[in-house]
């Protein structure tokens, strides 16, 4: 019998059984106050405590974003963004799958973070599913932060109303998803010292961040990063500097049409939103490139602001600054080069600070009525959804499911992908190069010592300072 209720600190949680009734799930557990009216862009708060059994049967609101259709289609609109859900600033909510029948089975944990670029994405995208997960053993959650302006707008005035430091609060509300984690998912059958965090894209590139984070000591035991951790350039796609930051909260605020945060406090989500999809067209300065064609420019991302982030990401990591947990880190052969150059960096450089050795894996197969391995590919395997896509995947594309689902889940118990019967993954140990080819049928070890450019590129990113 699934187990469906759970007490948690703040009170009494009930979910439901999820479509294989020997698990359960509850959808929409909150882990902090709504950051709403008077606390939008405010640290999250502590969740009220409540008197009965609080339901948990539907998911929460989707974080404000843009409508997906001004991604301009293509794959990850057609392939992942199924649904038009409600959007709102109250957003914090996970969602929890346990195949725990009792609090006292002390099973391993896996919490997901979207990706998206730290600009659109949720928590119950059509391929996030953690059934796969719980017939292997494994909790698996998924957790929902602040995004685009409403997550890291830095401006002038929040600096002076902060007791800690302004922006950021996308990551916060990720730092506080995992502190309610490691406080109650025992009460869910999940053993607080064996927590996993992974994540894909911009999701990977919060992993990468919470990994080198000073607050985060404590609350994961492993990592896997899905095209986009490892060593990146200092500033890049993923992170900005505080005076950049608050050079584009500055002109947000003119944007908006007001003159204060109090008064930007007062508009309505959709006013900010709306807002927010104007000023991101508009060029700030000479430095600034478009993200594609002319889809707008970058903005509002985790900042390096010297207090949360004591220096950027990158040099905590050069400096050995990190903590010594268990790394999975994989890329596909039909993504920009740059997340190759940044896995190779990362595992070099572990390898010569003498951690333990982390693991690479390239993903070259490429699935039916596709032209490439592309980004994301990854998804509808690891979680088992193939049902959930419009392609014909075939019996070939649900046995590399089960490989792949089986490697994870291997490595979120142990911190080793390897089981009895398949290939090897051998462990990244320096000067060797070696990674995890995800190829059809085939799974092999191969190297990329080869490839000059990769290498070199890689090399320059572990050294630069």
């Amino acid at each position: 019998m699934a187990l469906l209720q759970a007490k948690v600190e703040e009170g009494i949680l009930e979910g439901l059984p999820a479509a294989n009734q020997m698990f359960s799930i509850f959808r929409g557990v909150p882990f902090a106050a709504p950051p709403v009216g008077d606390l939008r862009w405010k640290d999250p708060q502590p969740i009220e405590p409540w008197e009965g059994v609080r339901p948990c049967y539907k998911f929460g609101p989707l974080a404000m974003q843009e409508p997906f259709v001004s991604e301009g289609g293509g794959i990850v609109a057609t392939e992942f963004y199924v649904g038009n859900y409600q959007r709102s600033e109250d957003c914090l909510y996970m969602n929890i799958w346990t195949p725990a029948k009792n609090a006292d089975e002390k099973l391993p944990v896996a919490v997901y973070i979207h990706g998206g670029g730290h600009q659109t994405g949720y928590s119950y995208l059509n391929c996030y599913d953690g059934e796969g997960f719980c017939k292997r053993g494994v909790i698996m959650i998924s957790i929902a932060y602040r995004l685009n302006v409403f997550g890291y707008l830095v401006h002038p005035e929040l600096e002076k109303e902060s007791s800690s430091t302004p922006g950021n609060y996308g990551v916060k509300d990720q730092l506080a998803a995992l502190k309610w984690i490691k406080k109650n998912i025992h009460a869910f059958g999940g053993d607080p010292e064996n927590i996993t965090l992974f994540g894909q894209s911009g999701g990977a590139s919060s992993v990468d961040n919470m990994c080198a984070l000073p607050a985060s000591r404590g609350l994961i035991q492993k990592a896997i990063m899905q095209s986009g951790g490892g060593i990146r350039p200092v500033y890049s796609y993923w992170s900005e500097s505080l005076d950049h930051a608050k050079e584009a909260g500055v002109e947000f605020l003119k944007v908006l049409g007001v003159s204060s945060i109090e008064e930007a406090r007062k508009c309505s989500a959709n006013e900010v939103l709306d807002a927010y999809s104007r000023f991101r067209m508009i060029k700030l300065n000479d430095k600034e490139t478009p993200m594609r064609g002319n889809s707008g420019y970058m903005r509002f991302s985790p900042v390096d602001d010297g207090v949360l982030f004591p220096e950027p990401v990158t040099d905590l990591y050069r400096k050995g600054e990190y903590p010594e947990l268990d790394y999975m880190l994989t890329s596909t052969n039909g993504e920009p080069t740059e997340t190759t150059y940044q896995n190779l960096a990362f595992a070099e450089l572990n390898a010569k600070l003498g951690r333990k050795p982390c693991y690479l894996g390239y993903f070259t197969y490429v699935p039916p009525g596709a032209d490439c391995a592309h980004h994301s590919v990854e998804h509808h395997y690891v979680f088992q959804t193939l049902n959930r896509s419009y392609r014909p995947y075939t019996g070939r594309d649900w046995d590399l499911s089960n490989e792949l689902a089986d490697y994870w889940a291997n490595f979120m118990k142990t911190g080793n992908p390897n089981y009895e019967g398949k290939e090897t993954w051998k462990p990244y140990e320096g000067g060797a190069y070696n990674v995890l080819e995800i190829a059809g049928e085939e799974r092999r070890m191969i190297s990329l010592a080869d490839k000059t450019d990769i290498i070199q590129k890689a090399k320059e990113l572990e050294e630069d300072k």
